[in-house]
């Protein structure tokens, strides 16, 4: 195999330089590397050769003899292009299947990226975890590199399969980060692949590293030296849409776990893409909210909890979807109450000048009594002062209490748990 420009391509104006090849990495143990510099490309350099591997380096660094001679490889061997986010975006445009790239830079954080796994069978990626192909979605989308700071081949390219599309901060609209093609499509022979992974996650410490594992797999990854026996109409297998979409997200603020009523937001941070949007679901699939992506990556999605049963725990999801895709689930409860205490007995009296107030609640509840000058003292038939301006009084039991004689009329007000309220006069 043969590595063009070397081991530790040259540090680029302005960056921080692709890391060194991972050699010693156990996944490439099989492999026996050599290096080549860009300047010394040739045919004949190449002939020794199966595959061709540039690593971080510019396509536009390679003289054209040597540009030539790759394209002239592929036809019949292997060409692995691995970019990283140091060689900016690029135009491959005399490239044996011509294509342009974008860039995200060093600087998009982790956590703000999405994948999505085409429904083409290829041997590069694939979400099921028992697949030799698969590539974790968590770590792809969280670390803070693999995605974040990818390069991607434009969507749509022509002559090329996308064989895993991300987007993130810096490209919303997405691209292609892995993609592959046949090196002389015709007749189905050469192997052409294209790897915008971030080259800085291959030397992270993370077990498993899926972009060693990547890199791994386009090493391995079987072509064809003799024409198929499609030749010479062989063609590309095509991407019809569908497949499985990744986003991170968590919730921005803690979902209440107390009782509630009425609308209650719920808010999830989440990857940053073109298209993303949310909804909350019931256990059984009813939309009970729905909203779109934000400033800050926040989706806020308001539930309505009159649609759901009251008095009772429901059982929510929060899914994210990117352009229509399901891209994560967040599973929560909530506790509803949206009926409002009852009264079951209310009386003011007056005896011997003393005001008292007799009362009884259907839950329990908080009650208050409010005059012209704000709340009023409450005292029980013991004579002890009750000073808090909320009392709580249990459910169905009788309450006997006095207020000051100076009070004429008020506001008796009950609250339940999750806020529901009743109010009504009093007159003495």
């Amino acid at each position: 195999m043969l590595v063009i420009p070397g081991f530790a391509p040259k540090r680029y104006p302005g960056t921080k330089g692709v890391p060194p090849l991972p050699l010693s990495a156990p996944q490439l143990a099989s492999y026996h590397f050599a290096q080549l510099p860009a300047n010394q490309v040739s045919s004949v350099a190449l002939n020794s050769y199966d595959t061709v591997f540039l690593y971080g380096i510019r396509w536009s660094d390679i003289p054209a003899t040597g540009q030539a001679a790759i394209n002239a490889f592929a036809a019949t061997h292997k060409v692995v292009i691995w970019d990283a986010d140091d060689t900016g975006a690029q135009a491959y445009s005399n490239f044996v299947h011509a294509f342009s790239t974008l860039a995200s830079g060093e600087g998009s954080p982790a956590g703000n990226s999405v994948v999505s796994y085409p429904a083409i069978t290829n041997s590069l990626a694939s979400n099921k975890p028992t697949s030799p192909y698969f590539l974790d979605p968590n770590q792809l989308v969280n670390d803070d590199h693999m995605i974040n700071h990818m390069n991607a081949m434009n969507n749509g390219t022509k002559q090329w399969v996308p064989a895993l599309k991300a987007a993130n901060k810096a490209i919303p609209d997405g691209g292609w980060v892995l993609a592959w093609s046949y090196g002389k499509i015709g007749n189905g022979t050469g192997l052409v692949v294209y790897s915008g992974i971030d080259a800085d996650a291959m030397v992270e410490n993370v077990i498993p590293n899926y972009a060693v594992k990547e890199l791994a797999l386009d090493l391995a990854a079987p072509f064809r030296q003799t024409p198929a026996t499609c030749a010479p109409n062989c063609t590309l297998p095509t991407d019809t849409g569908g497949g499985q979409t990744y986003a991170a997200c968590s919730f921005a603020k803690a979902v209440p776990t107390r009782w509630v009523r009425g609308r209650v937001p719920i808010i999830l941070r989440t990857s940053i893409a073109a298209g993303i949007t949310g909804q909350v679901l019931t256990h059984s699939g009813r939309v009970v909210a729905r909203g779109r992506e934000r400033s800050g990556n926040l989706v806020r999605l308001v539930v309505r909890t009159k649609t759901l049963h009251s008095n009772r725990r429901s059982r929510l999801r929060a899914v994210i979807f990117v352009k229509g895709q399901r891209a994560c689930t967040k599973r929560f409860r909530l506790k509803v109450d949206n009926v409002r205490p009852r009264l079951l007995s209310l009386s003011t009296t007056t005896i011997a000048g003393a005001h008292l107030l007799d009362l009884s609640v259907s839950e329990n509840s908080l009650i208050a009594v409010v005059g012209r000058g704000g709340y009023v003292a409450l005292h029980p038939q013991s004579g002890h002062t009750v000073r808090r301006r909320w009392v709580l009084i249990a459910a169905h039991r009788p309450i006997h209490t006095r207020v000051s004689a100076s009070v004429k009329i008020a506001r008796l007000i009950v609250r339940d748990r999750a806020g529901n309220t009743v109010v009504r006069g009093l007159v003495w």
